[in-house]
């Protein structure tokens, strides 16, 4: 193999990434892992095909790739998954979040560059789908820890911008006593998170409200106890700036003494070399930063989010990050706040 040949196998690996992820999303999404995960060593392509209503020389040519990438085997015959595809299958929500969410906005991203020109698009209710997903294995976590630290349970539990509504759900099992109110202003996230709630059997706990999240919580009779923003504070500023940061959180906070609000986001750390040589940053954390400026969100470091909440008339309780036995890169943060003592 010469120098030269070498230097185009490198250099075409990330058109293998590229073919690599939308393959996979189609496979999770438009349900063949599902169905092979179903009924193991029953179909043969052409029973796939027909199962799902699809092109049956289409589907083989995926499938060939798959089987190329280690997913899929036995094509000839009754078609079964490979050990890979079950361990990757647990993280399918991020091809759901960065694939079938962020695939458009990486190919507007050169539009986007111009001067005056719109957002690049990206698709909502996947990002937010696949972000609460992904939120299932980070993120949550993260919330019961912080949970922890409280003295007692929480009465009610407000989340603004409730997405799919997992975050409550888990919050109520965690908690048999607890109500919960999840708001958000887009009809679509609503609906999705009534589904939700009510497929988890908490319908009598948790109530889904459409609605502008700080009206609604300004009017609230009783304050909530405990108030949630997750992935929330870094596209509020992007889009409206941080004194409008500023007023949702002091909104948000405004119950008694012993009040508490759980942030989640993102340490934006993408200057650091030691933290983006760190393989997990190099394979998601990278791209997903490289997103948010092309999509009116505006990530910022530690250091800024906590004099943020110290102007706002806040002090930190705790801090937690991820589960290193997933994410050891520090990267992702949860902060519990009360008001200044």
């Amino acid at each position: 193999m010469t120098a030269r040949e070498v230097d185009l196998i490198e250099a075409v690996q990330p058109i293998r990434g590229l073919a690599l992820a939308t393959s996979l999303q189609h496979f999770f999404s438009r349900g063949l892992f599902d169905l092979l995960v179903s009924a193991p060593d029953t179909y043969t392509v052409a029973d796939m095909a027909s199962k799902l209503n699809m092109v049956e020389e289409r589907l083989k040519g995926l499938l060939r790739f798959l089987r190329n990438e280690g997913f899929v085997e036995n094509l000839d015959g009754k078609v079964s998954l490979s050990n890979k595809a079950h361990r990757w299958s647990q993280f399918r929500a991020w091809y759901e979040m960065m694939v079938g969410g962020y695939a458009g906005t990486f190919m507007g991203m050169g539009d986007a560059l111009a001067k005056n020109s719109p957002p690049a698009a990206r698709n909502g209710a996947l990002v937010g789908s696949g972000s609460c997903g992904i939120s299932m294995h980070d993120a949550i976590p993260i919330v019961h820890r912080l949970l922890a630290e409280l003295d007692k349970p929480p009465g009610l539990v407000v989340d603004l911008g409730c997405g799919s509504g997992a975050y409550l759900t888990e919050i109520c099992r965690l908690y048999d006593g607890t109500r919960a109110i999840g708001i958000d202003p887009d009809a679509g996230g609503c609906s999705a998170a009534k589904l939700h709630v009510e497929e988890c059997g908490m319908s009598d706990r948790i109530e889904i409200v459409q609605a502008d999240a700080i009206k609604y919580i300004k009017e609230m009779a009783t304050p909530p106890d405990l108030v949630l923003l997750c992935f929330v504070v870094h596209e509020v500023l992007g889009q409206d700036g941080e004194e409008a940061v500023m007023d949702m959180l002091k909104a948000a906070m405004s119950g008694g003494p012993n009040q508490r609000l759980i942030i989640i986001d993102i340490d934006h750390r993408i200057d650091e070399p030691a933290v983006m040589h760190h393989q997990l940053a190099q394979g998601y954390y990278n791209a997903y930063f490289l997103l948010h400026p092309f999509t009116s969100q505006r990530l910022e470091s530690q250091a800024y989010w906590d004099d943020l909440f110290k102007r706002c008339g806040f002090e930190i309780e705790v801090k937690h990050t991820t589960d290193p036995t997933l994410d050891s890169t520090n990267i992702e943060l949860g902060w519990m706040l009360r008001r200044a003592q």
